[in-house]
């Protein structure tokens, strides 16, 4: 019989809960919890405590826990006199007295101690007890020992005897008894601590050990036969798991000083019992451990792991204590735990080189663990100051050091006994390298060797190239690049550029941090210049390639710049220096500016960033080496820097706005990007000066195009380069500077050429995100200028147009009024409407983004806004729906698909629009009809299924009105609307509107989503499971270009995200088990996964290709297509037996008579093609791509060659271009350059080798014919 488990407070003597009386009946507790049990111990026990309850209401006596304390104890003892006493009664006493006794008063017990200990004393020796009624009777004997110790505090005699017989219950056979009496213990320990108490309980529990430890004589404790002892001995090992932690001093050390011998015995049962114990008492707040005992106890483990073969949890359970055992002998002793360092870290060494994953992990988590906690930095100077020692004497005297011991440990976990385990190993060492810092270049130097010799091993023998990279990464941080490289040169001086070690570069490129300016001044400008002299050395010599790909070395060591300018440690006392070639190097070579300008833009950042936030290191996301060198700029420092930089601004300025004018493009803004950083810091006299010099070239400039009537395109060029060199010194502007840039760009907001207007508005736009004092002053010039430059609008300049008008609706819906605000928004909303329409699609975002946030100033009770005025805001949108042209039509519908999407509160007002959508439908314009299909989707997304409803007959009859219309591609479209409609209103609803004609169609869509269905319930695969998941947890945003695409193929299986780019969010795994499968999957032997692809899969499994599916149907025609390029390629040119190639004339190959007397007769009876030639026309439609001219006019009958023919162009056959190359869609494209490409690449392979070297190429397979008759025919 199971035990009853009551929930009840802990067993302490400070528990206020164990004596309150006003808690719920007894009574009411059980029968509330067991009373529709079918158990029959269950039943005995509500069938004891109803009696009870109900003698107490016949007597009139309440039911109080002393009354229920009162009889249980009477029952119990009458019960108990009887000469065979019934179990389930005693066990149900027991269960009420456990109950009780909790509630009842300390000094009712007190008083009736000795009454209820006999009892309870004789109820556990009674020979009908069950388990569940020892526990009980365990419970209430704890209570009693905690109550004792009390109220006596220090009368031992007068609780022993219990205690005693508490005790004796710790080696019971049975199980679960065992298992509550050491609980039991744990209680009465605790509640013993700091009474006199304490001491006499933890000697009983030693001597009760040694006793047994005698008793036990040295047999084995697992053995099933022998003498009393064994198996006591490890129940009272189990019993140390709780009580060790709690016991006196005296007898916790006296206990570890017995666990010595059982160690000894090297039993893995005993050593497991023995660390599990340890390992609480490591984990408990324990200092009066005595450090060496402990100590011992750890190595003696350490040395069972390499005697002993023990199972996956042992060794896995070893790896965790040693790492807690040595972590709380470091916090007891230091001294003591160094000295043995090398011990466990060999004991880990072994573990990790098991072949079993969770230890493996343990080990590698000590391994990490025990190199943070237990090295410091005297123990590692200690080691460094005797190599240094060492190394100025030609013999070393003395022995390794502990830290050499330790690194010497961790360097030989790179050998090839742990080549399945590397990635853990490149962990550990990454850990080494990161605690040692500098001084790792002492003592890790042929741990650095050893890496590197594994890069030089190849990609199939070696599956942890990116572990090691992070790996020597960590080195690099810690030992700084300058040692780094000395350790490992990039040797740049080979002669064979092959030897050159550049595998290094990406190293030293994402992980230096915090290195010296100086360094790379002096050695990587210095490299520099001997591989540029190399190069012309090379380049003298004809060598052009090796030429080149010395050039290459250049470029990598120059992208090394941005990795020393990341918080480095000397920009103070180092940027002068490096300031001339920066500057060199920004005027002659083009090629490495963009590296130049992101290493400035870093340096000026970095510390701007710190002066204006402070230097917090509290980010998780800052890495260590980050950290450390960010804790180097102090505020002194960064102020230093700064200075260094306004002063360097003088210069680079000027080299700067120089080069920005001569350039002929600026990827990525980067020049213009680094102007500003250092505007933004320099002296505003010399950023002054520089922008007014550039305004008087832009007026000398914009006076010279307007005298010459229409300026040039180098002018319009020059204009628009001084315009964007002139925002560039945006920053360091003042208020007075800012008005002669905008007046300067007013004339040019409406000049006629598009690349002016469009740089104008760009400024205007910048300057308007960028100063808000500015449209305070000029807010109203501002609009009127946006009203009166909108006729004269270049498409090119609409975006940024867009841009500023965002940036001023903005700032009118935070300050000014309702009413002119909704003046403001009537005067520009057509204009934002169409710009839904644009073909651009960063202006088109931009459109949307602007109806957005008027959606959101209007709405948003936050910001002032009102419902009314958001549904004022939709219904002037939705007025142009009554719009003249399709274009104004369209857009509508696409700013109102908008906005029900964002907010929800506008869904309702959009439906009420459906009829009018309906009516839409029906004009044959094929811009409306797919904006409206594209609301339709919207709306039935965002929709009740009530709201559906009403409108679902109009709805589907409208829609299926374009099935059957093959000229608009709404097919797919028309059919992903159903299959949403089914899945929202379910499918009898669509199928009571749906016409007969059209059943068909439903019938489909239903077994489709059936088939889905289904696949996904009884799918076992990995990617059916994750599909499943990924279905309920979607992150979606807006997708214009999804919701009005042309066709609907992009549209997934979820019907809620149609109109949307959805994102998966998906349960981080647990970091463990994420090692775990990651390095479980490289260690596992290699097995081959031929999957088909999942349409092939489809088609196996007796399922129909859908080809409305366009996703699947390309798949198909892909494969398909690879399939027969993969077939024609076997087929080489066909070869006669004299060597000669034969070449097939395509208009000759079906209406020429085969001669061969052994050809098929039936190919040509069944041929339609070999009869009247002349329908063959001249060009031919390739397989490939579009149409070709093969030249077949020109071939002659009687000789081999081309034949000129009057009136005509001289022989020639051609690949023309295909209007697939102008097609939006990127498969038309690929297809259309699939042609060209393998012309090209034929020709290049054939480039320059002759005709005998082209037959015995082995890379060519012929088929060679026998010549038979005089005639060789085309087959």
């Amino acid at each position: 019989m199971e035990a009853i488990e009551m929930e009840e407070p802990p067993l302490t003597p400070t528990s206020t809960a164990a004596f309150d009386d006003s808690d719920a009946d007894i009574c009411t507790s059980i029968l509330t919890r067991f009373g529709n049990s079918t158990r029959e111990d269950h039943q005995h026990l509500c069938a004891v405590i109803g009696g009870m309850a109900q003698g107490f209401k016949d007597q009139s006596l309440p039911s109080s826990p002393v009354a229920y304390f009162g009889a249980a104890c009477s029952s119990l003892d009458r019960i108990l006199s009887e000469p065979e006493p019934s179990g389930h009664m005693i066990d149900a006493l027991l269960t009420i007295l456990s109950m009780a006794v909790r509630r009842v008063s300390p000094a009712i017990l007190v008083k009736k101690s000795d009454l209820v200990n006999g009892i309870l004393v004789r109820a556990l020796h009674c020979s009908s007890l069950t388990f569940a009624g020892a526990v009980s009777g365990l419970k209430c004997i704890a209570h009693l020992l905690i109550v004792g110790s009390r109220v006596n505090h220090n009368n031992w005699s007068d609780i022993s005897q219990l205690y005693g017989f508490l005790l004796s219950f710790a080696t019971d056979s049975r199980t679960k008894v065992k298992r509550q009496s050491h609980l039991r213990l744990h209680d009465v320990l605790q509640s013993f601590q700091g009474t006199s108490l304490h001491s006499p309980a933890s000697q009983g529990i030693t001597d009760s050990f040694k006793r047994f430890i005698l008793l036990a004589g040295g047999t084995k404790p697992a053995a099933s036969e022998g003498p009393t002892g064994s198996r006591e001995v490890l129940y009272l090992l189990d019993a140390f798991k709780e009580c060790l932690a709690l016991m006196s001093t005296k007898n916790k050390n006296e206990i570890l000083e017995l666990f010595k011998p059982l160690l000894g015995l090297q039993n893995p049962v005993v050593t497991r019992r023995i660390t599990d114990g340890l390992y609480r008492l490591c984990l408990e707040d324990c200092p009066d451990v005595s450090p060496q005992i402990l100590l011992d106890l750890v190595c003696s483990v350490s040395l069972s792991v390499s005697n002993n073969k023990t199972s996956v949890d042992d060794m896995t359970f070893t790896a965790r204590f040693l790492n807690i055992g040595m972590t709380k002998v470091h916090s007891l002793n230091r001294q003591m735990c160094v000295i043995k360092l090398p011990t466990v870290f060999s004991a880990l060494r072994d573990i990790l080189g098991s072949e079993h994953e969770e230890a493996i992990h343990a080990a590698a988590n000590a391994f990490k663990s025990l190199i943070h906690a237990c090295i410091d930095e005297s123990l590692i100077k200690q080691g460094v100051d005797q190599i240094v020692m060492n190394g100025n004497m030609d013999e070393r005297r003395s022995g390794p050091t502990v830290i050499e011991k330790v690194c010497a440990n961790i360097e030989s976990l790179l050998g090839y006994h742990y080549t399945p385990v590397l990635d853990l190993a490149f962990q550990v060492v990454s850990a080494m390298f990161d605690k040692l810092g500098v001084y790792s270049s002492y003592l890790m130097r042929g741990t650095l060797k050893s890496l590197a010799e594994m890069e030089k091993l190849p990609d199939e023998d070696f599956p942890f190239r990116k572990e090691l990279h992070e790996c020597l990464g960590t080195a690099l941080v810690a030992m700084g690049p300058e040692t780094f490289i000395g350790f490992l040169p990039l040797n740049l001086e080979a002669e064979d550029l092959g030897e050159v070690n550049v595998w290094l570069f990406p190293i030293l490129k994402q992980y230096t941090i915090g290195a010296r300016l100086s360094f790379f001044t002096e050695s990587i400008l210095g490299m520099v210049e001997v591989i540029r002299n190399k190069s012309r050395q090379l380049e003298s010599q004809g060598r052009i390639i090796s030429s080149r790909s010395t050039d290459a070395l250049v470029y990598s060591l120059w992208s090394l710049l941005p990795s020393f300018c990341n918080f480095p440690s000397d920009t103070a006392e180092s940027f002068n220096d490096l300031k001339q070639p920066l500057c060199s190097a920004l005027r002659d070579e083009p090629d490495i500016r963009g590296i130049i300008c992101l290493s400035l833009q870093t340096l000026v950042q970095q510390n701007k960033k710190i002066a204006e936030e402070g230097n917090d290191l509290s980010d998780s996301e800052v890495g260590t080496a980050k950290q450390r060198a960010m804790a180097n700029y102090t505020p002194q420092v960064r102020a230093d820097n700064l200075s260094v930089l306004k002063s360097s601004a003088r210069e680079i300025l000027p080299v700067l706005s120089g080069v920005f004018l001569n350039s002929t493009k600026d990827d990525g803004g980067c020049l213009q990007s680094t102007i500003g950083e250092f505007a933004s810091i320099s002296d505003k006299a010399i950023v002054s000066r520089l922008f007014l010099s550039n305004m008087h070239k832009l007026l000398r400039v914009t006076k010279e195009a307007r005298a010459a009537g229409s300026s040039s395109d180098s002018t319009s060029r020059q204009r628009a380069l001084l315009f964007d060199l002139a925002v560039s010194f945006l920053p360091g502007l003042n208020a007075e500077e800012v008005d002669v840039l905008f007046n300067a760009i007013k004339p040019a907001l409406q000049d006629d050429e598009g690349l002016i207007q469009k740089k104008a508005y760009k400024v205007l736009a910048i300057i308007l995100g960028d100063f808000d004092g500015f449209i305070f002053s000029k807010l109203e010039d501002l609009l009127r200028l946006m009203v009166e430059l909108l006729p004269s609008c270049h498409f090119s300049a609409r975006r940024h147009r867009l841009d500023c008008l965002y940036v001023l609706i903005v700032h009118v819906s935070k300050s000014e009024r309702e009413q002119r605000w909704h003046d403001i928004i009537s005067s520009f909303l057509t204009e934002i409407i169409l710009g839904l329409k644009e073909a651009n699609k960063k202006t088109r975002n931009k459109a949307y983004d602007i109806l957005v946030q008027i959606g959101h100033a209007c709405g948003d009770e936050e910001k002032g806004g009102k419902k009314e005025n958001l549904y004022q805001f939709f219904n002037m949108v939705a007025g142009g729906l009554a719009g003249e042209t399709p274009v104004i039509i369209s857009a509508a519908m696409r700013g109102l698909a908008r906005l029900a999407y964002e907010f929800s509160d506008l869904v309702s007002s959009a439906t009420n629009l459906l009829p009018s959508t309906f009516l839409l439908l029906q004009r044959k314009n094929r811009e409306i009809i797919k904006a409206n299909l594209g609301l339709l989707k919207v709306l039935v997304a965002k929709s009740q299924a009530e709201a559906l409803q009403l409108h679902l007959k109009s709805m589907v009859e409208a829609l299926l009105k374009w099935q059957d219309d093959t000229k608009t591609h709404f097919k797919a479209k028309i059919k992903l609307l159903l299959e949403m409609l089914v899945k929202k209103c379910g499918l009898d609803a669509v199928k009571a509107v749906m016409p007969q004609e059209h059943m068909k169609l439903l019938t489909n869509i239903r077994k489709i989503k059936e088939r889905k269905d289904k696949k996904q319930q009884t799918s076992r695969s990995e990617e059916a499971k994750s599909h499943a998941s990924k279905a309920t947890a979607r992150l979606s945003r807006w997708n214009h270009s999804k919701v009005f695409s042309d066709f609907g193929d992009e549209e997934t299986d979820d019907s809620n995200s149609d109109y949307m780019d959805t994102q998966t969010v998906t349960g981080r795994r647990g970091k463990a088990s994420h090692l775990k499968s990651k390095a479980s999957s490289s260690r596992a032997k290699s097995r081959t996964n031929k999957n088909l692809p999942d349409h092939l899969l489809d088609q196996l499994e007796d399922e129909p290709l859908d080809l409305l599916d366009r996703r699947r149907t390309r798949s198909a025609l892909r494969s398909s297509e690879n399939l027969k390029r993969k077939m024609e390629s076997d087929e080489g040119p066909e070869i006669d037996p004299d060597g000669r190639l034969i070449i097939h004339e395509e208009s000759n190959s079906y209406n020429e008579k085969s001669s061969h007397p052994d050809s098929d007769a039936r190919s040509e009876a069944g041929s339609h093609l070999s009869v009247n030639t002349k329908k063959i026309k001249k060009r031919r439609k390739t397989s490939e791509s579009g149409w070709a001219a093969t030249g077949n006019e020109y071939a002659s009958k009687k000789a081999g060659g081309d034949l000129k023919k009057k009136d005509k162009l001289e022989p020639y056959a051609y690949w023309p271009l295909d209007r697939k190359m102008m097609s939006r869609r990127p498969e038309h494209r690929a297809a259309a350059r699939k042609g060209i490409s393998s012309v090209v690449r034929m020709t290049k392979k054939l480039e320059g080798k002759s005709a005998s070297s082209i037959l015995t190429s082995k890379g060519l397979k012929f088929k060679r014919v026998q010549k038979k008759g005089s005639k060789r025919k085309s087959k």
